[in-house]
């Protein structure tokens, strides 16, 4: 395995890692294991854990904003095609769909962002992927918005951003595409 490939492999193992057994369960030997590589392969590429969980929530940003991209794609082509409301509805049931399909990455996040709530070297790690998390909804609204300033953006991500959190973690009911699509509406 190519070392780009072998670090890639152990950040995503550290985001299943963080999703399943939470902070504790994150050890270098845990993330061999699920990398599948020879033990002390971690400890090499990262060898104190805040420098393993650094890395692996800047990798865990770029595959949020990477989602983010794909999303605005889509977006693009049905509201050329379809209209505006027809786009706000595709970007809803995405973002429902995304809520199940990378529940994994939500409960990383929330592990990162509580971890650096506590940890002095991790101090900046939350607010990353809070914003990285929060891009695709608040590119949305600021564009069905066309702008205006008296648009409440950030209360309108966070209420989206902590229903689909709330689901994640098992708190609350899935969120339905009515739900995020009217949250959308409500601003146009």
């Amino acid at each position: 395995m190519k070392k780009v490939a072998r670090r890639e492999s152990i950040l995503n193992s550290v985001i299943e890692l963080l999703a399943v057994r939470g902070l504790e369960g994150v050890t270098h030997r845990a993330v061999d294991e699920i990398a599948k590589l020879p033990q002390g392969s971690t400890t090499y590429y990262f060898p104190k854990k805040a420098l393993l969980l650094i890395a692996a929530s800047q990798h865990l940003a770029e595959l949020l904003e990477k989602d983010c991209d794909e999303l605005q794609v889509g977006f693009a082509e049905k509201a050329a095609k379809c209209g505006l409301c027809a786009a706000v509805e595709y970007v809803a049931e995405e973002l429902v769909t995304y809520t199940d399909a990378s529940r994994h990455l939500f409960l990383a996040r929330m592990e990162l962002t509580m971890a650096a709530a506590r940890r002095e070297e991790l101090a900046d790690v939350g607010e990353k992927l809070t914003a990285a998390a929060r891009r695709p909804i608040e590119f949305f609204l600021k564009l069905i918005s066309e702008g205006r300033e008296d648009v409440p953006i950030e209360t309108c991500a966070g209420l989206i951003d902590g229903i689909t959190l709330m689901y994640a973690t098992g708190q609350g009911p899935k969120p339905t595409t009515d739900q995020v699509a009217t949250v959308f509406r409500s601003i146009l």
